[in-house]
Order: structure tokens, then C-alpha cells, then sequence
């Protein structure tokens, strides 16, 4: 019996702490972050970078363990979230230097990864499967005197139309633009552009078909 006592304290003492760490957390939020919208759900172990880079609309959901770094040197928020964006856990969104801009009613599953060095535009309604990489730049590696890690990058930008399914594990290559209604079958790697309408599902032979028309 006292066992069961000292069980049922400790959880209570757990649910405690954890309420406690997500009420200090959600004033934190609001005070850094102090273009971010209401109602919000961000964990409190969900990381910040440069905080006053990062603009959040209403309604967003950000789980456990998800990096945000907002650090631009081309705009005021390297990242900007639009209203009723939903990551899941153990994601990484990083401006590096250029920015993400999501427009809204996405989500993004566990896992994935945004680099946003030439830029990354994302349209309405997106989702993606667990585990993708969209990555907007390229390293430089025309000499061989120097290392591949000296000679910078080269960057693109990237564009996501709207309406567009990313399945888990694929990756999507600067200088690719994909457009509306897209289906992007998992484990494709994206190298050239989409048009929209396109399903792509297998990258590696090219193979697509057209979708939506009327035929």
C-alpha cells in the first residue's frame, strides 16, 4: 500500500512539473517571439534560435525536441510560419542565412529537415512524409587547392506550390521548383523541377505521370 502511495505522488509530482515547465515555456514564447499569433501548442523543449527572426501565425502546433533557427541576413524573419503550420517532433528548420516561408495548413512530419539558404517557399496545404530534406544550396567545388568547405555555395531557392504530397525520405535539391498538386512518391530524389499536376514515383528512372485533367 505505501508503494502504490508513494506511486501515485510521484506522478502527480511529474504531471506537475511538466504543466509547470509548459506554462514557463508558453510565457517565454510569447515574450521573445512577439509576432507569434493566438491560440499556440509549442512544447517547451522545442529551441528557439534567434528568436526575434522568427515570425509564427495563430493556431500553430510545434512538437517535442524541433529546432527553429531564424537566423537572415536577406530578411526581417528568416522564418516565418504561417497560421495552422504543424510539426511534428525532432524537426530542424534553419534560415542559414536566407529563410523559410510557409504559408499555412501545413504539415510536416517527424524528422524533417529545412535548409533555407537560397530560400525556401512553401504554399498552402503541404505535407510531408517522415524524414525529408529540402535543402536550398549546393557547395561550391571547382578547385582543387582549396577544400570543398572553403569555397562556398551556391544557392537557388526552392519552390513548393500549394496542394503538394512529399512522401517520407525524399529529398528535394536546390533550384527545384514544384508546382500545385503535386504527389512526390517516397524516397525520390528531386533534382529538376515539377510541373504542376505531376506525380513522381520513381526519380531515380524519371518516372511521372500527369494528374487532374480532364482526359
Amino acid at each position: 500500500m505505501p508503494n502504490k502511495v508513494i506511486g501515485r505522488a510521484l506522478i502527480f509530482w511529474n504531471r506537475y512539473l511538466q504543466q509547470c515547465r509548459q506554462a514557463v515555456a508558453d510565457s517565454v514564447n510569447s515574450a521573445q517571439l512577439n509576432s507569434l499569433g493566438q491560440p499556440f501548442d509549442i512544447h517547451h523543449s522545442v529551441e528557439f534560435r534567434n528568436p526575434h527572426q522568427i515570425k509564427i501565425g495563430a493556431s500553430c502546433c510545434i512538437k517535442a525536441r524541433t529546432i527553429i533557427n531564424g537566423t537572415s541576413t536577406v530578411r526581417q524573419h528568416g522564418i516565418s510560419l504561417g497560421s495552422d503550420t504543424y510539426i511534428k517532433e525532432h524537426c530542424y528548420f534553419d534560415a542559414y542565412g536566407g529563410f523559410i516561408d510557409i504559408e499555412g495548413r501545413c504539415a510536416f512530419a517527424q524528422g524533417t529537415i529545412i535548409h533555407g539558404g537560397g530560400g525556401v517557399a512553401i504554399g498552402a496545404n503541404v505535407i510531408t512524409g517522415a524524414n525529408c530534406y529540402i535543402i536550398a544550396s549546393n557547395h561550391k567545388f571547382d578547385s582543387r587547392e582549396y577544400p570543398i568547405m572553403l569555397q562556398g555555395d551556391r544557392c537557388k531557392g526552392i519552390t513548393i506550390g500549394r496542394n503538394v504530397w512529399i512522401g517520407g525520405h525524399v529529398i528535394v535539391l536546390d533550384g527545384v521548383e514544384i508546382g500545385d498538386n503535386c504527389v512526390i512518391g517516397a524516397g525520390s530524389v528531386i533534382t529538376k523541377s515539377v510541373a504542376s499536376n505531376t506525380l513522381v514515383f520513381d526519380e531515380r528512372k524519371r518516372r511521372e505521370r500527369r494528374m487532374y485533367t480532364d482526359d
